[in-house]
């Protein structure tokens, strides 16, 4: 497969297609026998270049299709763009970082590549969690018929949390006042609880 630099702005992934500028610019076939997932980087409030670097590290499993860095400043953008060389990497601005959470998550989710199975929400202030705790978190969620995973770590809930793309709409339309918490009070018959013996999940940077 030839490789190609995508994490610059305006390429984007769509149908085995590469575009820049809506055009198409490579086009090449690629066969799944796995399930691919997105990860989302909240990095808009709070933004840690070491927890962006370790993120990468950790989640290097064959199932992660892309990432996207959701940021709040043009040099944090600026800064990934130069620094990072991620194929089908995404980066975004959000133009209110200090407006609730919700907004940035949803900021994420409109840049999704469609062919994508699950969707991990990955704070760059949380990224003590050792690899081989992902590596278990992202086996549970294939095996599972549950639709969002949250870590626990002595029975405190804690991150990333993973949804299943049958979440994206619900997501997409919730309103940002009531955010996660209401999302997860209100499926939480979808939820599967994912045991691990790691405090990074819970400790912050």
């Amino acid at each position: 497969m030839k490789k190609i630099k995508l994490l610059l702005e305006n390429f984007y992934l769509k149908d085995d297609s590469i575009y820049k500028n809506d055009k198409l610019f490579y086009s090449y076939k690629l066969k799944f026998d796995y399930p691919k997932f997105s990860i989302i980087v909240l990095a808009a409030k709070k933004f840690n270049k070491e927890g962006i670097l370790n993120i990468i590290k950790i989640y290097n499993q064959k199932e992660i299709y892309e990432y996207i860095f959701v940021v709040g400043k043009d040099d944090n953008k600026n800064w990934i763009l130069e620094n990072l060389n991620i194929i089908n990497g995404k980066v975004v601005l959000n133009p209110n970082p200090n407006d609730v959470l919700y907004t940035t998550i949803k900021i994420g989710l409109k840049v999704l590549s469609e062919n994508i199975d699950y969707i991990i929400l990955q704070f760059s202030t949380l990224s003590n969690i050792k690899k081989e705790t992902v590596d278990l978190i992202i086996e549970r969620v294939k095996k599972s018929k549950k639709e969002i995973f949250i870590p626990l770590y002595e029975n405190k809930k804690g991150h990333p949390i993973i949804f299943k793309k049958t979440m994206k709409k619900i997501l997409c339309n919730l309103r940002k006042e009531k955010g996660l918490p209401y999302l997860l009070k209100k499926y939480k018959d979808k939820i599967e609880y994912i045991e691990v013996f790691d405090p990074g999940v819970v400790k912050w940077k």
